[in-house]
C-alpha cells in the first residue's frame, strides 16, 4: 500500500496592530461556529494537521505562527484553501485580509519559505518513554542581509556535525525539529516548530548552560545572526496557543487543551 508524504511547512503571517482580538475571535469561530465547514475545507486541499500561535516581537510587532503538515506545497495547499467555492472559504480569505492586511486569495501573499534543517527521532524506543510531548513554533527574526549566509551555515552544519546534532537533540529530549527561512517585507525570520518534553523557554535557555560544541556554535550564531540575546530570559520567544487541529482529532483551542501535549 502506497503512502504519501506529508509535506511540513513553517510560516508567519503580521498582525496589524490593535487586530489580535479579531484574531482570537476568528480562530474561537472557527473551531466552533464553523468547525464542520473547515474541517472539510482542510481535508479537502490535503492538510493533515495544523497549529497556529500567537507571537509578539519587540520592534517587530505581533505575528501568527503556523505548523503544517500537508499532502502538497505550501503554496498549493494555502492557493486552494483560500479560493475555493465554498463559503467558508470567502470568510476565511476575508478575515485575514481584515487582521493581516494581506488577500491570501492573491499568488503573491503565499509565504515564501526555504528549509533550513529538519531532525526528527527514528528509534523505537523513544516512542516507549513515558515522555510528556509539547509542539511548539516560534520564529526568530534575522540581522539584515544575512539570510544568504543562514542557509549556507545551516547546510553545512546539518552536513558536517549531524551525528552532534542528533546526540543534542537525544539529550534535550527533542524527538522532531524542522527551521525554516522566510522572507517578509520585515526582513527574514528563522520558524522552527519543535516537539519537546520542555517549556519552549527552557528549552531555548538550556543551550545557555549546554557545554557541547554544537552548542557552542548555536550561540554563535544566535549572536552573529540576529538582533537580540535570546539566550537572555527576558528575550526568549513567548507563545500563545491559538489553535490545534488535526485530521483525526479535529479542533481544540488552547481554552480547551488541559493537558499542552501530544
Amino acid at each position: 500500500m502506497e503512502t504519501k508524504k506529508t509535506i511540513d511547512s513553517c510560516f508567519i503571517m503580521p498582525v496589524l496592530p490593535h487586530k489580535i482580538g479579531n484574531v482570537r475571535d476568528f480562530w474561537d469561530d472557527i473551531s466552533e461556529e464553523y468547525r464542520s465547514n473547515i474541517e472539510d475545507q482542510l481535508k479537502g486541499v490535503g492538510i493533515k494537521r495544523l497549529l497556529v500561535f500567537l507571537q509578539s516581537m519587540p520592534d517587530k510587532g505581533d505575528f501568527m505562527v503556523f505548523y503544517m503538515q500537508s499532502r502538497n506545497s505550501l503554496e498549493r495547499t494555502l492557493s486552494e484553501l483560500f479560493t475555493t467555492s465554498m463559503k467558508c472559504s470567502k470568510y476565511m480569505t476575508d478575515s485575514f485580509k481584515d487582521f493581516t492586511g494581506m488577500d491570501m486569495s492573491k499568488k503573491e501573499n503565499i509565504p515564501r519559505i526555504e528549509l533550513l534543517g529538519e531532525w526528527a527521532e527514528k528509534y523505537e524506543t523513544l516512542e516507549e518513554k513515558d515522555m510528556l510531548r509539547m509542539p511548539w513554533s516560534y520564529a526568530i527574526p534575522i540581522k539584515k542581509g544575512k539570510g544568504e549566509e543562514i542557509k549556507k551555515i545551516a547546510a553545512e552544519t546539518m552536513w558536517s556535525k549531524g551525528a552532534e546534532i542528533e546526540k543534542m537533540m537525544r539529550e534535550h529530549d527533542v524527538v522532531k525539529k524542522v527551521t525554516f527561512l522566510q522572507h517578509n517585507p520585515e526582513g527574514d525570520f528563522a520558524v522552527a516548530h519543535v516537539l519537546t518534553s520542555h517549556p519552549l523557554d527552557e528549552l531555548i535557555l538550556s543551550v545557555k548552560s549546554c557545554k557541547s560544541e554544537i552548542c557552542d556554535i548555536a550561540r554563535k550564531y544566535m549572536k552573529e545572526y540576529t538582533d537580540v540575546d535570546y539566550l537572555d530570559p527576558k528575550n526568549v520567544p513567548k507563545v500563545e496557543l491559538l489553535v490545534k487541529w488535526d485530521e483525526k482529532n479535529g479542533f481544540k483551542t488552547s481554552e480547551q487543551i488541559i493537558a499542552y501535549t501530544e
